[in-house]
């Protein structure tokens, strides 16, 4: 799967091992990167919720579209589908199937 960032600073921290240290710290460093590596490696968006770390929910305010993907506890990205307008299923949901593209808008880290 295709990952882009909303912005050149999230792009930054998030692709720089320094950067994503310093931000985030050294073990909420490793599990973005991990998932980061699990979502490129995907084909799409459906195929993370073959990981039980990664589990996928609705992002509050964006249910239809915009997704949580948990990196551990309550630690998530928060993301949404590239292609405008995105694939959707009859009720207006989104097709987690036809995503192969994502924006991530935000990293959420609890301290």
């Amino acid at each position: 799967m295709e990952i882009v960032f909303s912005d050149a600073e999230l792009a930054r921290v998030c692709n720089s091992s320094t950067a994503r240290q310093e931000r985030y710290g050294p073990e909420a460093s490793a599990m973005l990167l991990r998932r980061l590596s699990q979502m490129a490696a995907a084909a799409r968006l459906s195929d993370l919720r073959l990981l039980a770390a990664a589990r996928i929910q609705a992002c509050p305010g964006d249910e239809r579209l915009g997704r949580l993907i948990t990196l551990a506890g309550r630690d998530h990205l928060a993301v949404r589908p590239r292609d405008n307008p995105p694939a959707t299923l009859a009720d207006g949901a989104l097709d987690e199937h036809a995503v192969r593209a994502l924006i991530v808008t935000a990293v959420t880290i609890a301290r």
